[in-house]
């Protein structure tokens, strides 16, 4: 666990998992039930409250040594996390996020942009990565999600902006990582084909039709066929490339042919022999 400029470690499934529950209703009262069903997804152990309890005084300790700004209290039979937001990444990445759709909203795309880029910085793996809970699963696919729409937006407001190009090594990492996701594909295959790159555009959408297939079994949709259509149609709109070459390289072509002429013609009277 990182807190500010240090980090610890949390020692034993069941204690990452009791913390997790906490950080991601930071501020707000966990009770202990909920506390339980998260740490044993099923038959808890009688002595499960006890050993709730004593996991939860380690933490405290830990907390009090390594993370300035963050407690655990207790209010009842409910426990919380208190922490400052800036200690918390899901807090700092939500809070990114709704800043830069107001920004979007009162017109100023650019701050908007670097508002979402800087959100999406804070993650590193995925949402509870390493965490093992049927009890969290929820939270993780909300946090995944999230960080999905995010990545949508910024996609959206590049390619607004005519800037689309600027993010294709951004597009080729999160196809990535979203191997299924036909918008982003699309996306990738646009900016690859304004950027002159057509072989790789219709690679990128030909590869997306052939997982859809063998994967998913099922086949892309209208957006993705219609757009593979337009690049095909804008490429045979094309007239034929003409091939200039400068002085020098027109200078080495000739000395090349003049070798390659000469050596035939030695080969020739050779075979005549």
């Amino acid at each position: 666990m990182r807190s500010g400029n240090s980090s610890f470690h949390i020692s034993g499934e069941r204690g990452r998992k009791l913390l997790a529950r906490l950080v991601i209703d930071v501020n707000h009262d966990v009770t202990i039930d909920r506390l339980i069903d998260t740490v044993w997804d099923a038959d808890p152990p009688a002595t499960a409250r006890q050993q709730i309890q004593n996991r939860l005084g380690r933490l405290r300790a830990l907390l009090s040594q390594n993370a300035s700004g963050q407690q655990i209290v207790r209010h009842g039979n409910c426990y919380q996390l208190q922490s400052a937001e800036e200690h918390v990444d899901g807090l700092r990445f939500r809070r990114l996020c709704a800043e830069a759709d107001i920004a979007h909203r009162s017109g100023d795309a650019a701050h908007a942009t670097a508002l979402l880029r800087q959100g999406l910085t804070l993650w590193r793996g995925n949402a509870l990565q390493d965490i093992h809970s049927d009890a969290l699963q929820g939270d993780a696919t909300h946090w995944e999600e999230f960080r999905l729409r995010a990545i949508e937006s910024l996609v959206a407001l590049e390619f607004a902006r005519g800037a689309g190009v600027s993010i294709i090594s951004d597009l080729q990492s999160w196809v990535a990582r979203y191997p299924y996701h036909e918008g982003l594909h699309c996306r990738l295959s646009e900016a690859l084909h304004e950027a002159g790159r057509t072989v790789e555009s219709l690679a990128a959408i030909r590869d997306l039709r052939h997982r859809l297939d063998l994967e998913l079994g099922i086949a892309p949709g209208a957006a993705v066929n219609e757009l593979e259509r337009s690049i095909l149609v804008s490429q045979e709109a094309l007239p034929p490339a003409s091939i200039h070459l400068d002085r020098e390289a027109a200078e080495a072509l000739r000395r090349a042919l003049s070798e390659t002429t000469r050596a035939l013609a030695i080969l020739a009277t050779v075979l005549a022999c």
